[in-house]
């Protein structure tokens, strides 16, 4: 089963690209919520996240980053996450 690291679902859009599409599709994941930090206290991220920041996807021994990058590795995994259609899956392209 995927875990997605995510922070405030208020104030992070980056964490809820990852979070919208995997409900959307109703794939199987687990959530962990973070919540901001001060700057100035270090990053309690860097415990799962190799760049300190969320969202974070870890799928076994695998952690993806990045919210775009993180919706391509499901694409990969999942058929249903770009449309079939050369031109609607450009156009969700540029949407996301």
């Amino acid at each position: 089963m995927y875990q997605l690291h995510i922070a405030n679902k208020n104030y992070s859009s980056w964490s809820l690209r990852p979070w919208v599409l995997m409900k959307a599709l109703a794939l199987p994941f687990e959530e962990s919520l973070h919540p901001f930090e001060p700057p100035a206290a270090g990053s309690l991220f860097h415990g799962f996240s190799p760049t300190g920041k969320v969202p974070v996807l870890i799928d076994g021994a695998r952690t993806g980053w990045d919210s775009l990058a993180i919706v391509e590795y499901l694409a990969e995994r999942h058929a249903q996450v770009w449309p079939g259609d050369a031109a609607a899956r450009a156009w969700a392209r540029c949407a996301a």
